[in-house]
């Protein structure tokens, strides 16, 4: 059995030496700043001022996951979930695409995340409600 590629593109990370292309660095930082001011916005009125504090990094960290998960769903929209494997030792096979597997890892996160900020909130809160759907949008690839 042949090993197959597993992703399609070769240039996913830029290599240690190289920096980013100027577009594309701009154009994720412009869609984390706007997924950061999203949930700013959700969140405003319903987290007290005295946690707001503690409650920025998290909300900077769930934005990132949102532009990171956005990304993968992108990357891997046309890929298997398993992927042919050839370890040059006689042993071959199918094995889950790690693509899926970085994925969920940085959903979960990210819905930890989500559900960290929800405690946070009073109970039957609007926003608790709108970040809820926050989730769904990520989740269903809205």
């Amino acid at each position: 059995m042949g090993t197959r590629k597993v992703c399609e593109s070769n240039d996913l990370l830029p290599k240690a030496t190289e920096s980013p292309p100027k577009k594309h660095t701009a154009s994720i930082e412009s869609r984390y700043q706007s997924e950061l001011k999203k949930l700013q916005r959700l969140t405003k009125d319903a987290i007290p001022d005295e946690k707001r504090s503690t409650v920025l990094p998290l909300m900077s960290n769930i934005a990132f996951l949102k532009v990171k998960l956005d990304e993968a769903r992108r990357e891997l929209m046309h890929e298997s979930i398993f992927t042919e494997y050839d370890n040059g030792g006689g042993q071959s096979g199918l094995r889950e695409h790690p693509g899926f597997s970085a994925y969920n890892k940085l959903f979960t996160t990210f819905s930890r995340g989500i559900k960290q900020l929800t405690d946070m909130m009073p109970s039957g809160s609007t926003a608790g409600d709108a970040l809820i759907d926050y989730l769904n949008e990520t989740r269903f690839g809205g």
